[in-house]
């Protein structure tokens, strides 16, 4: 599960815990004189428990699947006992539903946020199954009594068909909303890399230029890769990007993105990160892409060019810095990597992260598996 989603949850729960717990209260102090004996204990203990989860997931005692888990549970139980209880004391003499049913409406919305919309769609369908078994049990019993009337028929179907209706609607705009985050994926995805492409990039890091949001640059760009589709043709070359893709993303964490720019030439976009950290983490991406050995095509170097967004600078004059140092790299005879300083110099290609401007930074050991891939579904659903 994405961080994006568990956000999304703990706020939701963070909100609709304690107001389902004031509902409980509310409905305490307002219908105690006509509440049966049910809602009496039913009702405080409701509220208790969605009280304590909340509490226990606002400290981060507990996690929010567990949290959504409970609490649906409780309420769930709560609400169908309740559904058959009002058979018993409330149908008989009002000839029609309780007021607790309109709040079945609100477990099935609260389904779809908890849960995943398939997830949420069986578990609805369970309960709706449930409700259906239900009310058709104590319908038949007050048949068998002499005691079912057309309005109390009436008023039970119209309660399960607008369930039934709530959670196909619910289900479709689910359905809906993934289909168009997935169109939206494709568009700004490399169907190649699986990599954001192009068009993803500019509009991340134009986004960061608005917030003003400080990020540094890494152009590579695979040296004569040209020789490399000429000689073991393009399947060959295809995997050389695949697998590039792969290794460099390795040294990306967090919110740190690798985006195929075009062609051989990829692009990092690493936020928060200076000039000189970002040369450490290129430098470490070429020694392990250089000493990777490529199916077929054995082992390829690749160029770096790393520039510093300014405050103020447009993200052309940024990329061009970035470009620039990526060809001088190359100019100086390949598989290294160029800096652009702020004033559009560029330094040595050997000139060491501790002559930079700035403090020295460890980078950590790269990770497995880059954290980016989750960032960018993440950013392209938040869109």
């Amino acid at each position: 599960m994405s961080h994006a989603w568990n956000r999304v949850q703990r706020g939701s729960f963070l909100i609709v815990g304690p107001l389902g717990a004031l509902a409980c209260v509310l409905a305490l102090v307002t219908q105690w004189n006509s509440m049966d004996s049910l809602d009496r204990w039913a009702l405080p203990a409701l509220a208790s428990v969605l009280l304590g989860l909340s509490l226990l997931l606002a400290v981060r005692r507990i996690t929010v699947a567990t949290a959504n888990v409970s609490a649906f549970a409780a309420t769930t139980g709560y609400f169908l006992l309740a559904l058959g209880h009002q058979f018993i004391w409330f149908v008989p003499t009002y000839h029609m539903l309780s007021e607790n049913t309109y709040w079945f409406s609100v477990l099935y919305a609260t389904a779809f946020i908890a849960f995943r919309n398939h997830h949420a769609f069986r578990i609805c369908a369970v309960i709706f199954g449930l409700s259906c078994a239900i009310c058709g049990f104590n319908l038949w019993h007050l048949n068998q009594s002499g005691l079912l009337n057309y309005r109390m028929l009436a008023a039970t179907i119209q309660f399960l068909l607008s369930s039934a209706v709530l959670v196909l609607a619910q289900y479709a705009v689910g359905r809906l909303r993934h289909q168009l985050d997935q169109v939206k994926l494709a568009a700004y995805l490399d169907a190649l890399t699986g990599l954001p492409n192009r068009r993803y990039a500019q509009h991340l890091m134009e986004r960061m230029i608005k917030h003003h949001q400080a990020f540094s640059l890494v152009m590579l760009d695979l040296d004569h890769f040209k020789s490399v589709n000429d000689t073991f043709g393009h399947q060959a070359g295809d995997l050389v990007l695949r697998e590039t893709g792969r290794i460099i993303s390795r040294h990306l964490s967090g919110t740190q993105l690798m985006a195929r720019w075009g062609g051989e030439e990829f692009l990092l976009i690493l936020p928060g990160l200076r000039k000189q950290e970002s040369k450490q983490l290129a430098d470490q991406a070429r020694l392990e892409l250089c000493g990777y050995i490529f199916d077929e095509v054995g082992q390829l170097s690749a160029s770096f060019g790393v520039a510093e967004w300014i405050a103020g600078e447009a993200l052309d004059v940024t990329m061009n810095r970035a470009d620039t140092a990526l060809y001088e790299a190359k100019r100086q005879g390949r598989n290294g990597v160029r800096v652009a300083m702020d004033d559009g110099r560029l330094t040595r290609m050997d000139l060491p992260a501790s002559e930079l401007p700035g403090p020295p930074v460890v980078l950590a050991a790269p990770s497995q598996m880059s954290k980016g891939a989750d960032y960018f579904l993440e950013q392209i659903q938040s869109d």
